[in-house]
């Protein structure tokens, strides 16, 4: 996550301590005999071989004992037959252009003439209010591609799309100069005269015109995806897990909440309140077990907290890493806090230089973090838990450190990652889930079993983005999640759009709750009630015993 980061900003500081992020610590169970300290230990023995905390039984029964008995009922009868696709009512041969001087325009937009465009002239997309508003006329319902010829002076210029006035989507101007194809696939459009306008991200780029067609992104054979993890020594928990999710994706989406503290959380205690029922994913982080959060105080329970969702809980875990520079390369100044380090601005790595041999040292360190974090996990192999792992996230937006460098760089770090895991480590628990959002820092199939993106839409945006599901879908043939997100997709959409994300991970503080209680400014009550409630949306009641599924 880019945006909101009140989660890491609500560390305690006091006489040089730095808690653990948002942690409530007097609603944490007390006794805990590994510490995030030991886990750096932990870290080095690791890395020479040595089984990392076997034992943590006497530790997770007081857990128990606080959050409760474990969940003995499950779901046995899911309907896991298909749920058929919309229909494509658009005619295969449909084609219209609309010349970017032909639309209404706002703000600054201004109208320049030039040779090779196909009206003989485009139109600038500023900053601000800036708008570029086609009408186009549509006679059938149905699914289209948008493509936006355009051109910038440099490569990524990223800007919105919106269809009647609601954020849909946004596209990406991959161009030094030259006209390109800019393109947003799969996007449903009702019959009629439709509204389809250009909104400022990134801005300052030249739109030439609009070209419309019927769409083919999204097929059944979008939802046939390999049920072989790309680990095949994966353990029989995550095997069955995997199962379970290739078996309900395309026709359900898993609910899914970011909460630091699992079911002690207010995002947890709230939504129940409000919906009647609990998420089936929870989002969790690692950060944590960061060396450079653990010399400066910090006390991770985040393995607590998975093993209670899953062993007690009966749940799904997703897990993220906001990964701290080493203390050498964080900036750590005024203005520059080491608890912001995994963003670029706040630290000093050059991961080109570390991953092509030039700074052996900081390759060091990243690689005896990786042990550590490789240690927590462990804990939770041990004890049978599988995990939905996804490290490195939102690299092409170039704000984390990791992705402030070439997609070849962030590419192999990513790889030596998975090699150290799956076999040095022996993590047979993991299922791996890329969120590179961007095509160009994709690793490969054989590192890779879930596809995910992160969308903050805006507020009481409730559309489906089936757009970004096609972009995601179309980087291999894998699951695609909505990892984090800030609004709550209506799932009639969802389904209706073809856009079937396997499951949503709503991002906690403010985009859920703002002081302990449900923050509509960004999902209505009414919308998370219906979300949650819906027939194609699954939550923690509805699932089956996982460990069992076969």
């Amino acid at each position: 996550m880019k945006k909101g980061t009140s989660k890491f900003l609500c560390a305690a500081v006091a006489a040089g301590m730095i808690f653990s992020a948002c942690s409530k610590e007097q609603s944490e169970p007390d006794g805990g005999e590994t510490s995030a300290a030991e886990g750096t230990v932990q870290g080095e023995t690791a890395a020479a071989g040595t089984p990392a905390d076997a034992d943590t039984a006497a530790e997770y029964e007081k857990i128990t004992a606080i959050y409760g008995e474990l969940r003995t009922e499950y779901n046995t009868s899911l309907d896991l037959s298909d749920y058929p696709l919309t229909e494509n009512g658009a005619a295969a041969d449909f084609s219209l252009t609309i010349e970017a001087e032909d639309a209404a325009l706002e703000g600054n937009c201004s109208v320049q003439g030039g040779e090779g465009y196909s009206g003989d002239a485009f139109v600038t997309l500023g900053k601000g209010n800036d708008r570029i508003k086609f009408t186009a006329e549509i006679e059938n319902a149905g699914f289209y591609d948008l493509n936006f010829v355009s051109h910038a002076g440099d490569s990524g210029r990223e800007n919105f799309v919106y269809i009647d006035g609601e954020n849909t989507g946004s596209i990406v101007c991959n161009s030094d100069g030259a006209l390109v194809d800019s393109k947003l696939n799969n996007i449903y459009l009702d019959a009629g005269s439709r509204e389809i306008a250009l909104v400022p991200s990134w801005g300052y780029t030249d739109f030439d015109c609009l070209k419309i067609t019927a769409s083919a992104a999204v097929t059944v054979d979008t939802y046939k995806v390999a049920e072989n993890l790309s680990n095949p020594n994966a353990d029989e928990h995550t095997k069955s897990l995997y199962k379970f999710l290739c078996d309900i994706y395309g026709k359900y989406s898993l609910t899914g909440q970011f909460a630091d503290e699992g079911r002690l959380s207010s995002e947890f205690s709230q939504i129940e309140r409000t919906t009647g029922k609990q998420f089936a994913v929870l989002g969790l982080d690692m950060m944590d077990y960061s060396a450079a959060n653990v010399a400066n105080g910090a006390n991770g329970k985040t393995v607590e907290y998975a093993y209670d969702w899953y062993e007690n809980a009966g749940g799904i875990v997703q897990f993220c890493w906001h990964w701290n520079s080493p203390e050498e390369y964080a900036m750590n100044s005024e203005g520059h806090p080491w608890y912001s380090s995994f963003y670029i601005e706040h630290s000093n790595i050059d991961l080109d230089k570390i991953m092509n041999g030039e700074d052996q040292r900081g390759y060091d360190l990243l690689m005896a973090d990786i042990d550590n974090i490789s240690v927590q996990l462990a804990r939770l192999r041990d004890q049978g838990v599988p995990v939905i792992w996804r490290p490195l996230h939102e690299a092409a937006g170039g704000w984390f450190w990791w992705g402030s460098c070439q997609p070849e760089s962030y590419k192999k770090l990513w790889t030596t990652m998975y090699d150290k895991m799956t076999n040095e480590h022996n993590l047979t628990n993991l299922i791996w889930m890329w969120n590179g959002q961007d095509e160009e820092w994709y690793p490969g199939d054989d590192c890779v079993d879930i596809i995910s993106w992160d969308i903050y839409q805006g507020n009481n945006v409730y559309t489906s983005f089936s757009g970004t599901f096609a972009r995601a879908a179309a980087c291999g043939n894998k699951l695609v999640a909505l990892s984090e997100n800030g609004c709550v997709m209506d799932p009639d959409l969802v389904m209706r759009d073809n856009a079937r994300w396997l499951f949503w991970g709503t991002w906690a503080e403010p985009y859920t709750i703002n002081m302990g209680l449900i923050n509509e400014e960004y999902t209505s009550k009414d919308m998370l009630t219906k979300a949650y409630n819906h027939d194609r949306t699954l939550t923690l009641d509805e699932l089956p015993d996982l460990k069992n599924y076969r």
